[in-house]
């Protein structure tokens, strides 16, 4: 049974031309009669629904398309609306989620750079590392140890994330005029520009 998008079926509506109008409605904004006899004649290599304009607009005009499409699109539209509500209201979206995440992100990097290694140095703080002294058959191979500035960095953007988030830190606009400085000019105490 062939159900149509919007609009009730008409006396006289044969199944192709509701399965037409269903095919019409889901072109969209910019949908016309002309484009959906151009996509029948390119998808359907068998028997297409009407090879007719003709037979297309006395469908669309009996059976009042122009409306169905008003209402169909009025469906999609409160659909995208309703899951934009709804995405905007879960998840990382809220703002107290993206705050828990980060602070879940912070406990990890904060464990992960006080974390003490076997020999009782903070070993994700200061990495191994190889050197090479010189060169061919005279090169050295020096073990050396590196600042992981990397982990203190993610650390440190965590909490700049986490202070923004709940308002604890404020940004500051600076002023500029293509792309230079505005310059007050102030003269014993004076400030020129308002005279």
């Amino acid at each position: 049974m062939i159900e149509l998008l919007a609009g009730e079926r008409q006396s006289r509506e044969s199944k192709n031309a509701m399965i037409a109008c269903n095919d019409w409605l889901r072109m969209g904004p910019g949908r016309s009669l002309t484009k959906l006899l151009e996509r029948y004649a390119e998808i359907y290599q068998g028997i297409p629904r009407t090879r007719s304009l003709a037979t297309l607009k006395r469908w669309s005009t009996r059976c009042n398309w122009a409306e169905r499409a008003v209402d169909y699109d009025a469906q999609v539209e409160e659909r995208k609306n309703e899951i934009a509500r709804q995405e905007m209201q879960s998840g990382l979206a809220l703002a107290h989620e993206r705050v828990h995440k980060l602070k879940d992100l912070s406990g990890f990097l904060e464990g992960q750079l006080y974390e003490v290694g076997e020999n009782g140095v903070y070993h994700n703080v200061w990495l191994p590392d190889v050197k090479q002294i010189g060169s061919g058959e005279f090169a050295e191979r020096v073990d050396i140890e590196r600042f992981n500035a990397a982990i203190i960095d993610q650390f440190r953007a965590t909490l700049d994330d986490l202070a923004k988030e709940t308002g604890g830190r404020k940004t500051h606009t600076d002023i500029t005029s293509d792309g230079k400085a505005i310059v007050v000019r102030v003269i014993g105490g004076v400030n020129l520009d308002d005279i």
